[in-house]
């Protein structure tokens, strides 16, 4: 994930700083954007919980308006010079920290010289800024995020895209398990199977995913096909995935269960049991660096699986939520969201469908 801390002040800038911040929570998410520090306790050293608070970022962004240098305060001080002052300290802590420092001009604002500020801070004078304009402000933005996005990665567990030959590999990796999974007599569900001409029902998407998402079980047409999440589930899933700029061909889309239960009931213990070696070696393979898991059954599954302390949780407290889990290849993120068959059922929890999928755009 990537990190960002605003800093700015309110008299200069406030009007630019409310729709800068909406558009960066649009593509990283509130958890990951920060515009002011949290009130300070009594007796808290200020100077240390704001060093603190840049010292959780990623990035720097440094507002700077037309009164950024002159403002001053009632007796006349220009406000960079006092001792106490926040915008001041925060960047002073930033350059210290050697933190990605992007300054931002807005309302015609001109990069300050290194001879007009602070000696702490001279140094913000080096940095390359970008300008911000009423006009411009869709396409400005998207620059902004563009530079953020490439200068640094989503998280530490964020995948960097694998060769074409290795790519290869997992394909070849993932058809081996799908023909074990379709000659596998002893599957509790391969009767079923064979009886009603279906097929298993392994996955499909990039084998090199950062994101697998995790349902429940096949239903009757995904068994037909031999192909996870089609019709209308498999639509609305669609529709949330282009919401936030990816298609089904750069996630992979599996199930706990990978064939068909009788009824479209939930899978039982021994169906649980028999096919999670499957998906275990599917998420080996893949090495994904966020799971996504769809409907309260998934979630319940891999957050036991992973022996969170969310695992007792209920889908409707935790939907949305950015879980951090250790997988055996290093640190992930686990994401529980409702199912997308739900908004089938109730239309007014796709507004909600469509938020927590905008969590996932720190991993795009």
């Amino acid at each position: 994930m990537r990190h960002i801390f605003i800093n700015y002040r309110r008299q200069d800038s406030e009007g630019y700083v409310g729709r800068l911040y909406d558009h960066l929570v649009q593509h990283f998410g509130s958890e990951c954007v920060f515009m002011d520090v949290d009130s300070i306790r009594p007796g808290a050293d200020f100077l240390k919980t704001l060093e603190e608070a840049v010292a959780a970022c990623d990035v720097f962004i440094a507002v700077i308006g037309p009164q950024w240098l002159t403002a001053t305060d009632d007796s006349g001080t220009r406000r960079l010079d006092l001792w106490n002052d926040f915008v001041r300290i925060e960047i002073a802590s930033a350059l210290k920290q050697d933190k990605l420092i992007i300054p931002i001009l807005v309302g015609q604002a001109q990069m300050p010289p290194p001879t007009v500020l602070p000696e702490e801070i001279a140094a913000l004078s080096r940095r390359n800024a970008i300008t911000l304009s009423h006009q411009r402000f869709g396409r400005d933005i998207e620059k902004l995020v563009d530079a953020i996005k490439s200068m640094v990665p989503a998280s530490r567990a964020f995948k960097t895209q694998a060769d074409s030959e290795i790519i290869q590999q997992k394909r070849a990796a993932l058809k081996a398990i799908q023909d074990e999974l379709l000659g596998a007599t002893a599957a509790p569900l391969y009767a079923f199977r064979v009886e009603n001409g279906y097929f298993p029902v392994l996955g499909e998407g990039n084998p090199d995913a950062n994101i697998l998402f995790v349902g429940e079980a096949p239903g009757k047409t995904e068994a037909e096909l031999g192909k996870p999440f089609r019709g209308p589930s498999g639509d609305i899933l669609n529709e949330m995935l282009s919401g936030i700029g990816l298609k089904r061909e750069d996630v992979y889309v599996t199930n706990i269960v990978l064939d068909r239960p009788p009824g479209n009931r939930d899978p039982n213990t021994e169906e649980i049991a028999f096919y999670t070696p499957y998906l275990d070696r599917i998420t080996d393979i893949i090495r994904p660096a966020v799971i996504v898991t769809l409907g309260r059954n998934a979630m319940t599954f891999i957050l036991k699986k992973l022996d969170l302390p969310e695992k007792k949780g209920k889908i409707s407290d935790l939907h949305g939520k950015l879980l951090k889990a250790q997988a055996p290849y290093g640190e992930i993120y686990v994401i529980p969201l409702y199912h997308p068959a739900l908004v089938l059922y109730s239309a007014t929890q796709k507004d909600t469908l469509r938020k927590d999928f905008e969590k996932l755009r720190v991993f795009v």
